[in-house]
């Protein structure tokens, strides 16, 4: 089993890795923060800050944020994939969450309803917009089997609206595999979690073969296998062990 001592080792080593991943497309000559990071549209947008050539002074200047939406689609980008549904501990530009789906409603001539959904530049999380996007109206006479496979684990926000939403809908049963735990030492989030598993959500940590079954039926493969990184199984079994203390 890994223990956190272990995982912070490599945490170094890892994050230069991280760097070079989130660098690499770009172009010469672009600048980076001094942690050898492009900066985001949205940091850009944030911070609105420009410099004056004569002085070095910083000055104002006003940046239209890009529009608010919930993006969803059939397959993800390949490279979107590997990056944020990553078991690392720590998630240094993971600021989003992605959400694959498989809704199953029982004998009906939908049939099983797939997808995926990612929160970008909005207040409205993944998690939450799936019930608005995806399943926006619930039928009591069906029965729902629900399955996510999520980038990162349900802040506790998140965790309480989707508990709401079980309780008030008996229907439903979902099921939620989460590549890893979003700031699981965090007292709030180990309530939030609680409080799922105690609305008869089943909460699970996903394996190296839930990488490479989401891989298959959600991602813009192209028939190209799928090479699990270093430390995944490690990675697992430290999450599942965590996980099991929070909700036991």
């Amino acid at each position: 089993m890994a223990d956190k001592g272990r995982m912070l080792s490599r945490s170094k080593a890892g994050k230069d890795k991280e760097v070079a991943e989130m660098t690499k497309g770009v172009n010469e000559g672009e600048k980076t923060d001094k942690n050898g990071e492009v900066p985001s549209p949205e940091a850009a947008a944030t911070s609105g800050t420009t410099a004056d050539g004569q002085d070095g002074n910083f000055q104002v200047e006003p940046m239209e944020l890009p529009p608010f939406e919930i993006i969803t689609g059939d397959r993800i980008d390949p490279f979107a994939f590997k990056f944020q549904f990553k078991n690392v501990e720590y998630s240094s530009g993971r600021n989003k969450t992605f959400l694959c789906y498989l809704v199953d409603q029982g004998n009906t001539a939908d049939g099983l309803l797939k997808g995926y959904l990612e929160d970008e530049h909005t207040g409205c999380h993944a998690e939450e917009a799936f019930f608005t996007h995806c399943l926006p109206h619930n039928d009591p006479a069906l029965k729902y089997t629900i399955t996510w496979y999520v980038s990162s684990s349900p802040c506790s926000a998140c965790a309480e609206k989707i508990a709401e939403v079980l309780k008030a809908r008996k229907n439903i049963k979902l099921t939620i595999f989460a590549a890893r735990l979003f700031e699981w030492e965090e007292a709030e989030i180990q309530a939030g979690l609680r409080i799922l598993h105690a609305a008869g959500c089943k909460l699970r940590v996903m394996k190296p073969l839930d990488f490479s079954y989401t891989w298959e039926t959600f991602v813009e493969n192209e028939e190209q296998p799928f090479n699990l990184w270093e430390d995944c199984k490690e990675n697992y079994e430290y999450y599942h062990e965590k996980l099991a203390e929070i909700i036991q």
